[in-house]
């Protein structure tokens, strides 16, 4: 079990600071997109490339996670779009968590079909890495999301 723990953090995220806050981080393997003790979660085997700053995965999602019928429901893809918008960032620093995120639904993503979910550093600003991260079905985009991670440990 990784255990992270910050005191005393400053943050600035659009103009509004927040200070001395203590946040514990604690990895259990049990998030619900990539948790692989997680038996009711996704599952999700996250791929990274650290020189790119980019993340992938591909997977099925099981029709249980659905909205209406053959759809993934919009709180998944939601989900694995921030979980993909992070493990990006994760290339850069070890921990963080999602500041702001931006969903743009384009196609409805189908149950029981292989998708492909990725995700990219487009800049950073110190702690504040801007990602963004897309899910395609057959090469097209079927949703995207942009998103601002605040990071709290750089990686070795």
């Amino acid at each position: 079990m990784d255990i992270l723990k910050t005191t005393r953090t400053t943050v600035v995220l659009d103009g509004k600071i927040t200070r001395e806050k203590t946040m514990n981080l604690v990895d259990d393997s049990t998030c619900f997109v990539c948790g692989k003790d997680n038996n009711n979660g996704l599952q999700l085997d996250i791929k990274m490339d650290k020189e790119s700053g980019t993340a992938w995965a591909e997977t099925v999602i099981d029709e249980r996670f659905c909205g209406w019928t053959g759809v993934v429901h919009g709180g998944i893809v939601s989900s694995l779009l921030d979980e993909l918008m992070a493990y990006a960032a994760f290339t850069v620093y070890k921990s963080g968590v999602t500041g702001e995120m931006t969903v743009k639904f384009k196609k409805p993503v189908p149950t029981g079909k292989k998708i492909r979910i990725e995700g990219k550093i487009e800049s950073n600003k110190g702690r504040i890495i801007f990602t963004s991260a897309k899910i395609l079905f057959e090469d097209a985009v079927m949703a995207e999301s942009s998103g601002k991670m605040v990071m709290i440990k750089k990686t070795i």
